[in-house]
């Protein structure tokens, strides 16, 4: 690995500033001015931050093993991570569902021998080479795996409908059985060298969609019976078979499958070119084993270089882990010091862990990372109504990835329908209210340093106690302009954990879970973008009150959309014309790939019109391989797009609108 000299100034709002800005000299302009005096004001102005530790100090929720640790002694640690075991039906469980414990697996350079091990909830399993060939898992017969859940309660198969929150990215793995990784939403594997067939199924167990990104299979791929999959900047080196519903492959590379439009039966096949890519920073260990560095990797619209994997280091920026501060959850000021490293120009890893915010967590500086591990949670603050996050506005080139963000328990918002007083989880820039074509973001960022994020998963409910103190307005607002998502999941729970002693309301359903009801968790919007060029690579939103998406900018882009309309509303939800997607009608450029919208209404008939909106009159609007499908239970989508398109009548089979 290149070695690198550490930072010399503990300056780091301003080093950062001027390091963007020196390759752009000749392109300068009043909006740079301005932002240079708000970040060498802040930087003057604010507590600084002191130069960080390297090593950190990391809490014992991670855990750093080396190759020349014996196998036994590894394992035995990763034990104490996996999901518990039932013996008799030889099959993992979902006890861990809701777990508030949090674990980052982290795997020095090198070779690993012999060792199997199942990536349990809430669990990240990560290398810590710059590529993913520096961690190699070899002679194994399993490595690194993901099966189908609770056998004993779903006989015989078990589900993968449920193996949600966990990852596995930065490493090579060539076991014996191929690689299993049986997962639904929230469980990405990225950055990743399968050297052998990858399965992304356990046989016929019911699995609800994934995403895999900037990795590399010389094998096969199996996707089995997932019913939808996202594939970003994949090498396939071999074949590609399976899949229920819908296929996405963006910018990859290889034995891609050809073009599909799919029928009531097979699968569609959708074939993208992204225009824009950026990809996850992550954290990785110096040639001496001891010290850290933060990787991240720039922004591109070459065309040479958005397509297929790539691990290329003269592709990013490295930040040695003194201008890095480590969030500890056991820290009872934890929430002070991380917006004081942030506002002293320190980037910020959350350990693995259930953060409980007292404020909203401001990113002001640009180029700041904002990186979580072992898929950290933050809930937002209560007192307030507050975000978890919010990247203020005309800030450039801002990454958040690797974050759970979730709601606080309290009463719901009086404002939960004024669109001008919404609340939200994630805001991204000034929140605006662009419902017509006269309204504009009042926040920019640029297209050649886009903000990012990569890996947020926003979730209402679930928890046990009292269902009805858990709501919010809106889980994700986008307000700048050129910000990039991927994969993102924005989920109103449908189901909750037991309290002790409780039992299950729809034991038919399930005897291990709480179905919730409409008054329960309740959100009005998943995603709303009032921003320009906004591409999302990955976006699944599920079972909000009211509309799930809502766009309201321009020249937009999402690359896979899976929707669930909620289960427990009555026919109201239909009078009141909610959509699994609304493109706002003053909108006069969109590009939607594949999107799925889903029924399940539990309790009650309820025939929504239709699942997707768009002004009609807009030719610049482009919507392709659209698709429903009525689940389970009542009513049903009488429409795909506008109208247009049959009922989704038959349970499991999907509805296509064909060109």
């Amino acid at each position: 690995m290149k070695q690198y000299k550490q930072p010399k100034t503990p300056n780091l709002a301003v080093d950062r500033f001027q390091s963007h800005n020196s390759k752009k000299t000749k392109q300068r302009s009043y909006l740079n001015v301005v932002d240079a005096l708000v970040v060498f004001a802040e930087a003057n102005n604010q507590s600084k931050m002191t130069t960080q530790p390297n090593p950190p100090r990391w809490p014992d929720s991670v855990k750093i093993f080396h190759p020349h640790q014996g196998k036994n002694e590894i394992l035995a640690a990763i034990k104490q991570t996996e999901d518990p075991y039932n013996a008799a039906f030889n099959c993992y469980t979902t006890d861990n569902h809701f777990s508030l414990k949090r674990h980052a697996l982290l795997f020095a350079p090198g070779t690993y021998e012999d060792l199997d091990f199942e990536v349990g909830y809430y669990v990240q399993a990560a290398g810590l080479g710059r590529s993913p060939d520096d961690v190699q898992f070899v002679n194994c017969e399993k490595g690194p795996f993901v099966e189908a859940l609770d056998q004993h309660v779903h006989q015989p198969h078990g589900l993968s409908l449920d193996t949600f929150w966990r990852s596995a990215e930065n490493f090579a793995a060539h076991p014996r059985s191929g690689t299993k990784w049986a997962v639904s939403q929230a469980a990405p594997l990225r950055n990743v060298h399968i050297k052998g067939d990858l399965h992304l199924h356990d046989g016929a167990a019911y699995a609800s969609g994934g995403h895999i990104a900037n990795s590399k299979i010389d094998g096969n791929t199996y996707f089995g019976g997932q019913q939808q999959y996202m594939c970003r900047n994949i090498h396939f080196g071999n074949g590609v078979s399976g899949g229920a519903w819908s296929l996405v492959f963006t910018g990859c590379t290889g034995n891609v499958p050809r073009k599909a439009s799919g029928t009531s039966t097979s699968s569609s096949n959708t074939v993208t070119a992204p225009h824009v890519r950026v990809e996850k920073p992550y954290i990785a260990m110096k040639d001496d084993g001891v010290h850290f560095e933060l990787c991240i990797p720039k922004a591109t619209m070459d065309p040479s270089k958005v397509n297929g994997a790539s691990w290329n280091e003269n592709d990013m920026e490295i930040r040695d882990f003194q201008g890095v501060f480590v969030a500890d959850p056991a820290d009872a000021d934890v929430n002070v010091k991380v917006q004081q490293a942030l506002d002293g120009g320190l980037d910020v890893v959350f350990a693995p862990g259930v953060y409980h915010l007292k404020q909203t967590i401001q990113i002001r500086n640009h180029n700041a990372v904002v990186l979580g591990l072992g898929l950290a949670t933050l809930m937002n603050p209560a007192d307030n109504n507050g975000p978890c996050i919010q990247v203020m506005e005309n800030v450039h080139g801002v990454r958040i990835a690797g974050l759970m963000l979730e709601v606080s328990p309290r009463k719901l918002s009086q404002s939960m329908n004024n669109n001008d007083h919404q609340s939200a989880l994630l805001e991204w820039g000034a929140a605006t209210s662009k419902s017509n074509a006269n309204m504009s973001t009042t926040t920019t960022t640029t297209m050649t340093n886009p903000g990012a994020m990569f890996d947020i998963f926003c979730r209402v409910g679930g928890a046990s106690g009292d269902r009805e103190a858990v709501s919010i307005n809106t889980m994700m607002k986008i307000s700048s302009n050129n910000v990039i998502g991927d994969n993102i999941w924005l989920w109103r729970a449908d189901h909750s954990e037991l309290a002790a002693g409780e039992i299950a309301n729809y034991p038919q359903i399930s005897p291990v879970f709480w179905q919730n009801e409409e008054s329960e968790a309740q959100v009005q919007t998943g995603l709303q973008v009032d921003g320009d060029d906004v591409t999302i690579y990955g976006l699944a939103v599920e079972h909000t009150n009211g509309h799930q998406t809502i766009w309201n900018g321009e020249r937009g882009c999402v690359h896979f959309y899976q929707c669930e309309l909620p289960y427990d509303v009555d026919p109201k939800y239909a009078q009141a014309n909610y959509r699994g997607y609304l493109i706002a009608p003053h909108v006069k450029e969109h590009r939607l790939y594949a999107p799925g919208v889903y029924s399940n209404f539990r309790n009650h008939n309820v025939l929504v019109a239709t699942a997707i909106e768009h002004p009609a009159a807009s030719p610049g609007i482009h919507i392709e391989n659209p698709f429903t499908v009525h689940l389970n239970n009542n009513g049903t989508i009488m429409s795909i797009v506008n109208g247009a398109g049959d009922p989704a009548i038959d349970q499991g089979k999907v509805v296509r609108l064909q060109a």
